[in-house]
């Protein structure tokens, strides 16, 4: 795999008041979001997809405009369960198939709140929970619209099959076996099923940012991870 999850114990730090945790929270791993190269409408690439949301067309939004959106692992220190934190500012709107019609920023803050298990690769949410939720936020007439968590009922964000993955398997990148993508099903309704639009969808690569601090913790956790697979 490429030493990613090596990689990645070089930015586990213990939360702190500005990280906007939770008192009994730390953060595992952080990752800088990118768009992926592979999105059905591309181009222009996209790291989110929200089709007849905004009005009846495609909608696709890329985080790299503004290179600002994270995914943080977040662990409960009480408890040990896992959270994933998605927020940040993306930009898109109409997607003509090629460029983009009706355009505008759209901020974006998504916790996965339940079911997030560790896996050989990465972390993925192991069914469906209206607490994986969130909001999103358009610039121009700040609407606020709730997404809440979805299943995946074809199979399309991976081999696991599960609501949400993100992991280190260069998932529909060609001979690429180690970037890590993070994929899955989003609504904005309280509908559990992929019919509730035609798409509606993370679909995002990652980088590891600058080391920011170690724990011994999280190095032998990532550590035995990468054993396991």
């Amino acid at each position: 795999m490429k030493n990613s999850l090596l990689a990645v114990a070089g930015v586990i730090a213990v939360a702190s008041a500005a990280s906007g945790l939770n008192a009994a929270e730390t953060t595992v791993a952080q990752f800088n979001i990118h768009d992926h190269p592979q999105g059905n409408l591309v181009p222009p690439t996209y790291a989110l997809r929200m089709d007849n949301v905004f009005g009846a067309f495609n909608a696709t939004f890329s985080a790299d405009t503004y290179n600002n959106t994270t995914l943080t692992v977040v662990q409960d220190t009480v408890t040990n369960d896992l959270y994933v934190d998605i927020a940040g500012t993306l930009f898109g709107g109409e997607d003509l198939g090629g460029s983009w019609g009706t355009t505008f920023d759209l901020e974006v803050d998504f916790r996965y709140a339940a079911n997030v298990v560790a896996t050989a690769s990465g972390w993925a949410i192991d069914g469906f929970s209206l607490l994986n939720s969130g909001t999103m936020t358009r610039s121009d007439t700040n609407e606020t619209t709730t997404w809440y968590g979805m299943t995946d009922a074809t199979g399309m964000n991976g081999p696991v099959g599960n609501a949400f993955t993100f992991a280190a398997d260069g998932w529909r990148i060609d001979n690429d076996d180690s970037t890590w993508v993070g994929r899955g099903w989003l609504t904005e309704n309280m509908e559990d099923t992929a019919s509730a639009a035609p798409a509606q969808d993370w679909f995002f690569t990652a980088t590891v940012p600058s080391p920011a601090g170690a724990s011994l913790f999280g190095l032998a956790g990532l550590a035995a991870m990468r054993r396991r697979r």
